[in-house]
């Protein structure tokens, strides 16, 4: 009758160890991610700052988070307006920040949207603007 009780005993000693080892990789997979990247902290520049139709225009993204700065990210620019298809620009990380040149074909209203990847995120930050 003896033998009985120790299967049952290892059975509860295990338990709360099993517990312990979830918890700790749970624990593991939150502190992963402590912070999140905000749109007041990815900045999109253009030269010239008013773009022009049919002359190239500069892009720079700045990212001003410490964190997300250190790492690479694939940063992509999609140029979206009323009157075309989208078209997705692959930028060139150059220093702190990523650049890329485009030439719009018309002037009027886009939306240009930045997306970051980075290896188990991704940001999308959309900007308006108008070209003469």
């Amino acid at each position: 009758m003896p033998q009985t009780n120790k299967p049952i005993s290892i059975r509860w000693a295990a338990i709360p160890i099993c517990l312990l080892l979830l918890t700790l990789m749970l624990v593991g997979c939150t502190s992963s991610s402590s912070t999140s990247l905000k749109s007041s902290e990815v900045t999109l520049v253009t030269d010239p700052s008013a773009p022009i139709a049919n002359q190239p225009t500069q892009f720079t993204v700045q990212i001003d988070n410490a964190d997300y700065a250190a790492m690479n990210a694939v940063v992509q620019l999609q140029i979206n307006s009323n009157r075309s298809l989208p078209e997705l620009l692959d930028t060139t990380r150059e220093g702190e920040a990523y650049t890329v040149a485009y030439e719009f074909r018309s002037a009027g209203e886009y939306t240009v949207t930045v997306h970051l990847s980075y290896d188990e995120d991704h940001y999308a930050f959309a900007k308006k603007l108008s070209v003469q």
